[in-house]
């Protein structure tokens, strides 16, 4: 009785270390190859030279961002007075700015955008792109550097 205890126990911690240690992988209707992981692990690919694509609009970018070397803004979709619509140029300015061989962390602000749009460019053909889960709100609770956008006054706002 004392040894099935025992190895139910060690069972349940072993599934429970597998699953916080390796980064899971969605499935459903979207792409299998998309991966997603956690702020944590950003946090780290972040120092190894991966990219931060936050795919939220230029409103909320402005309001606060990953703070990395390399940040880029490129709406998902928009928010319009007929409802949130896609960015018909997405996968265009993405392309531009990106080789499909970069390694890419998507993100937004709860994980939920940058999943779609993670699943939008591994099925264009970009290799080496992870969707960071829980998004902005994830990195913010767990104290990540932050960075807030200044916008500059022109005269007739002073």
């Amino acid at each position: 009785m004392v040894f099935a205890h025992f190895t139910r126990s060690f069972l349940l911690l072993l599934l429970v270390f597998v699953s916080l240690r390796f980064p899971r992988t969605t499935s459903s209707s979207l792409e299998p190859g998309v991966i997603t992981i956690d702020v944590s692990q950003v946090h780290k690919l972040l120092h190894y030279g991966y990219t931060f694509l936050d795919v939220r609009t230029v409103e909320e970018f402005e309001k606060g961002h990953v703070d990395s070397e390399k940040v880029f803004n490129v709406p998902y979709w928009f928010y319009t007075p007929q409802g949130q619509e896609n960015n018909p140029n997405f996968l265009k300015h993405v392309s531009c700015l990106f080789n499909q061989s970069d390694r890419i962390i998507v993100g937004c602000k709860s994980g939920v955008r940058s999943l779609y749009a993670t699943n939008d460019l591994v099925s264009s053909g970009f290799k080496s792109v992870r969707n960071m889960d829980g998004g902005y709100i994830a990195w913010i609770e767990k104290r990540f550097p932050v960075k807030f956008e200044q916008k500059e006054l022109k005269n007739d706002e002073l």
